[in-house]
């Protein structure tokens, strides 16, 4: 894929990360990056004082930097910045990070040389990932954390490559590599970006994306199980809220239970309960907020966080508070408060499909009169999913502390706004194989030879009862609740919406 610094999408960038295409950077992008240089290499001869550029950084910013040390000062701005601690990002998440970094550098507001580009592209091209520790970043641009991709662009530190791990220097000269000689401004360019948040966030879209999918196909499972009422998914029901998350979690949901015995009778309830009811409009609720996010980091995708930034139209270098990542932090947050309604109605769920005033069916949905205990002790660990899923949703962006000499006196907290979600993106994979086990048991219990299931429901069902069969008390239920959840973190939800 040829970059231009403005046609990076989250597929293509999935499909790079994963070594499935080559980057190269369009002649466009590289003339953009000569012009910004040229000004930088300008302004290191003025009188002015440009901010990371001739003066060093932070409370230290009236420190002026001499021509003759530049560098020797970038070389040093990598290595007291290389403060992230473990654990190590995965190289997913470096690459991603490279890329983005990328993609920012060829717009030409950074200035760096158009050989820190190049060496990227290598990296991206040939699998060569720097060791990155992911814990030090506040939110206000990623400094603490890509230093460490800065250390293996001059050739220093740990490098991934191969399945095996080297020394920089090594890898440098197995590919014939030329490491990079930092001199104005490349050392700031490097590190002042958000990149490392912002691939976190793109993977993670990806991942939900696929996830929630699979809480439709659960909850039209249940649904099932409950014997429950189809009307909140009636056209004309739809059609008079119409709210673009409910109308695409509704067609999920009706695209799975095409053909169940659900659609051809009367409902058998008047109203289910609303974990039941309102799941278009809270599973829809989730898709909003996910898109809204979407929108914003592809926003970001398209713009630059570098301060200072080259003005190429002006030629100047200017100070910015591009960095700043209050919208995308508060984006995020709104989707972990999303994601804990999901959780916490997929937990109603699980627990009405235990009691048989809403079933009609066993106790805990007990096998035979032989079974003691049936599904109820599985109620405790949803129960358990949801209240840590409740914790990990709350706000994080408004705390801040006064850092580097109190000039930088706010932060969003990014990083770990999207830790918990990450956090929150494995719990539910853990829930939502509690939902299903519940639901094929209860499936089993109420029709004991064919079951009339919907296309994407009988597959479902198929595929867990089939390997599990009808739930009795001689089971250990956290291997089977594992053994679910791995399978379905593995795979993608595979139908075609109309």
């Amino acid at each position: 894929m040829e970059l231009t610094g403005y046609n990076l999408t989250l597929d293509a960038l999935k499909a790079i990360v994963d070594g499935k295409e080559k980057v190269s950077i369009s002649p466009q992008a590289k003339a953009s990056m000569a012009k910004a240089r040229q000004i930088v290499l300008a302004a290191v001869d003025s009188d002015e004082a440009i901010y990371g550029l001739n003066t060093s950084v932070g409370k230290n910013k009236d420190i002026r930097i001499p021509k003759s040390e530049l560098e020797d000062f970038n070389r040093q701005l990598i290595y007291a910045h290389c403060v992230g601690i473990e654990p190590e990002l995965s190289i997913e998440k470096v690459r991603a990070a490279m890329l983005i970094r990328l993609n920012g550098l060829i717009k030409g507001y950074a200035g760096v040389q158009i050989e820190m580009a190049d060496l990227l592209v290598d990296f991206l091209n040939y699998g060569v990932t720097p060791v990155v520790n992911g814990r030090g970043s506040v939110g206000e641009g990623d400094i603490g954390i890509l230093s460490y991709i800065g250390l293996g662009l001059i050739g220093e530190g740990l490098i991934d490559y191969q399945g095996e791990r080297y020394q920089a220097a090594d890898v440098f000269q197995k590919l014939g590599l030329k490491p990079i000689r930092l001199y104005a401004k490349d050392g700031l360019g490097i590190i002042s970006s958000n990149a490392v948040s912002f691939s976190k966030i793109c993977l993670l879209i990806k991942q939900l994306e696929n996830l929630l999918k699979w809480f439709d196909l659960a909850y039209a499972l249940s649904l099932e199980a409950l014997n429950g009422n189809v009307t909140p998914l009636d056209d004309s029901v739809l059609a008079s809220k119409n709210l673009t998350g409910q109308i695409k979690s509704a067609l999920h949901i009706k695209t799975f239970l095409k053909g169940s015995y659900l659609l051809k009778k009367q409902s058998r309830t008047v109203q289910d309960p609303l974990s039941f009811r309102n799941v278009p409009l809270i599973h829809g609720a989730v898709y909003d907020c996910l898109l809204h996010t979407k929108d914003l980091i592809f926003q970001e995708l398209q713009a630059s966080d570098d301060n200072p930034m080259v003005d190429i139209a002006n030629k100047r270098v200017i100070s910015t508070p591009n960095f700043e990542t209050l919208s995308i932090s508060l984006s995020v947050e709104m989707l972990k408060v999303a994601l804990s309604h999901l959780s916490r109605a997929s937990v109603q769920r699980v627990i009405k499909l235990g009691n048989p005033d809403f079933t009609t069916l066993s106790r805990f949905l007990r096998a035979n009169d032989k079974q003691y205990f049936g599904l109820q002790a599985l109620q405790k660990t949803a129960a358990t999913l949801d209240i840590e899923i409740h914790h990990a949703s709350q706000i994080l962006s408004n705390i801040s502390y006064p850092l580097a000499g109190e000039m930088e006196d706010r932060q969003t907290n990014l990083p770990l706004v999207i830790q918990e979600a990450e956090a929150i993106f494995d719990k539910l994979y853990e829930l939502l194989a509690i939902e299903l086990l519940y639901a094929c048991q209860a499936i089993s219990l109420r029709f004991s030879d064919k079951k009339p299931l919907g296309k994407g429901t009988q597959e479902i069902y198929d595929r867990i009862a089939g390997r599990y069969g009808i739930i009795e008390d001689v089971h250990q239920l956290y291997a089977i609740v594992n053994g679910i959840s791995k399978e379905l973190r593995e795979q993608p939800v595979r139908f075609t919406f109309e």
